[in-house]
């Protein structure tokens, strides 16, 4: 189930409504109390059910109500609704009428608080009769009759009350039965069919686990005890034969506290006698810590310094995008909250990453943040924008203006790149730092060879990491390049996954008003990662046995490496720059050299004929 938009009314700086689309990966920018962790909070209030109070309130609000509506993708997921039948919240049309389940709270304002809020989901209703969803098995057969609609198979057998509603659903659609899609209220108390619904829905919704900016993120943290004692207690039910245990115990201690209660019934009136009784609970048995062991001595977690133990909690989030998640495993949002807080600058392109390989596992991570780094490497389509225009709650998530957004966040690529200008004759962009080890090495060894005549250092060639083409920094830097009329030429991954596909980057860079051959060129294979060729990690690493072709995900291959020992020696996600500085002259020609043709030289040559 993944969130796909929030639609936010009266809450804190928000006057009116507010919508939010959302990815699997979500960068909030803005400036200081511009309400960036105004959404994270909103969030938290739904799905956690945090206690809002008067302040929580938009004071210049025309109604009295504050409403936060959550509209969720359940990709035709089977649950149990309130019954002990496996159906799904699409196919029971528990949904708006672009297929969303909406999960909408309303807390009422009074002039002294906020009350507990009210739950609703919107449905198609049919009109009068035909309506079915909140229906008993009773109601069910008997609209059916009333159809003519058999209520068991051929073979006898009784049709279940999900088929029931199934056939009943065909019936109304066949004859053009007039329906709405309304809000309908989850009652709080009773029995109702609406009631099971609601509390199914409620329990498979989501997770919220929010990380404020002053979250110490200790190991006690609830979030990270919970996920290791509900493993351990997941483990406990499938590996220990529990039953016998218990009975064993069970049996030595009541011999014991029978004695005692003997001992006990015997001063106490009959009225008030006693009985021994043993309880297990299975769950409380574990406690998770993490010791740091300095200067020779043991030292809990808790007392090491804010930022060591922000990287120490960054790792468990790292486990989490690691680790496969299952059909049964609850999906999680992780909101954080400025999580670069406490960090060096060096150690926020490691938090970037973690955050960003969560949603490769199907996480989603929605994070506010003052870090140009992380705002940097983040893909235009995954921010949103906060501001405050004469004091108005604004969200922008589709012209965003990128100078307006580096203003906010202090990005002045002038600052970083202005010493280049005086010693460079030419600015060579790609995407990371692994590029430009690569690309300094290739050059080095082709000299090497006598197949070039000079280095990129020789010929005064920059190599500079920007970052992906979708990267703010990336236009941020393209845009002052051009300004300053400094030679530039842009390497990009095509990150295409078949050789007939559209590089997303051409397009991009294309749609820049930028010429392909001239201004830039994409790589012939997937990744850099792809131009190590899997005989050259065999010798590297004895004991790999690993194949790919130019279009696999060359460096997941590395990262999901069955034997962990290898995949530690590969280096995972981390495999190019671990390796590929440690190629040969002819390991690097089995993949740049295609016939007689070498796509290194290739760009070499199109890159020092821009020197002239």
């Amino acid at each position: 189930m993944i969130l796909k938009k929030a639609i936010i009314t009266n809450f804190r700086g928000i006057n009116g409504s507010i919508t939010i689309n959302f990815d699997l990966f979500n960068c909030i920018v803005g400036q200081n109390d511009a309400g960036k962790s105004t959404i994270l909070k909103a969030l938290d209030a739904s799905l956690n059910e945090t206690t809002l109070s008067r302040a929580d309130y938009n004071v210049q609000a025309q109604d009295n109500q504050i409403i936060v509506e959550l509209f969720f993708d359940c990709e035709n997921k089977q649950y149990l609704l309130g019954e002990e039948i496996l159906t799904t919240i699409e196919g029971e049309e528990l949904t708006n009428d672009e297929n969303e389940l909406v999960w909408k709270k309303v807390w009422n304002v009074t002039e002294t608080n906020v009350s507990k809020p009210k739950t609703s989901i919107v449905r198609k209703k049919y009109n009068g009769n035909s309506d079915f969803i909140s229906k008993t098995e009773a109601q069910l057969i008997a609209q059916c009759t009333a159809n003519a609609i058999a209520t068991a198979k051929g073979n006898g057998e009784a049709y279940n009350n999900v088929e029931k509603r199934e056939k009943l659903r065909e019936f109304n659609q066949e004859n053009n039965i007039a329906f709405t899609y309304e809000v309908e209220e989850i009652p709080g108390t009773g029995t109702s069919k609406m009631k099971a619904i609601g509390d199914a829905i409620k329990k498979v919704l989501p997770s919220f686990q929010y990380f404020k900016a002053d979250t110490s993120l200790s190991d006690t943290d609830t979030t990270i005890q919970k996920y290791f004692k509900d493993m351990a207690f997941k483990l406990i039910k499938e590996e220990v034969d529990t039953d016998e245990m218990e009975t064993t115990i069970k049996t030595k201690l009541e011999s014991v506290l029978q004695k005692v209660t003997d001992k006990i019934n015997d001063v106490v009136k009959t009225g008030e006698q006693v009985k021994p009784k043993v309880d297990f609970d299975w769950s409380k048995l574990i406690s998770t810590s993490f010791i740091s062991d300095s200067s020779g001595s043991d030292i809990p977690l808790s007392s090491r310094g804010d930022g060591f133990r922000r990287i120490t909690m960054m790792s468990y989030f790292e486990y989490l995008a690691e680790t496969e998640r299952t059909d049964d495993t609850q999906q999680i949002i992780f909101g954080f909250e400025e999580p670069e807080t406490f960090l060096h600058p060096s150690a926020q392109d490691n938090l970037f990453d973690k955050l960003s390989t969560l949603t490769e596992n199907g996480y989603q991570v929605i994070t506010s943040t003052h870090s140009p780094t992380i705002v940097g490497n983040t893909k235009r389509h995954n921010i949103i924008h906060i501001s405050k225009p004469n004091n108005v709650y604004t969200v922008n998530q589709n012209a965003i203006d990128y100078k307006a957004l580096a203003i906010d966040l202090g990005i002045k690529p002038d600052n970083t790149f202005t010493p280049l200008f005086s010693t460079s004759r030419l600015l060579f962009l790609v995407e990371g730092i692994d590029d430009v080890n690569a690309m300094h090495h290739k050059a080095t060894l082709y000299k090497q060879a006598n197949l070039i005549t000079h280095t990129f250092e020789e010929l005064s060639i920059n190599i500079i990491p920007i970052g992906g083409c979708g990267g703010v920094k990336h236009w941020v830097n393209l845009d002052l390049f051009t300004k300053l009329e400094k030679p530039f030429f842009i390497f990009l991954d095509s990150d295409k996954d078949n050789a007939a596909a559209v590089s997303a980057n051409e397009t991009n860079l294309t749609n820049y008003g930028l010429t392909v051959g001239t201004d830039f060129m994409i790589t012939k294979k997937r990744l850099l990662e792809n131009y190590m060729h899997p005989t050259a990690l065999q010798r590297l690493v004895p004991g790999a046995v690993i194949t790919y072709t130019d279009f696999d995900h060359a460096k997941n291959f590395c990262k999901d490496y069955p034997d962990s020992g290898i995949r530690g020696h590969l280096g995972g996600s981390k495999v190019a720059e671990r390796h590929y500085c440690n190629l040969t002259f002819a390991e690097l020609r089995l993949t740049w050299l295609d016939g007689a043709d070498d796509e290194f030289i290739n760009l070499y040559n199109t890159i020092t004929a821009k020197l002239n």
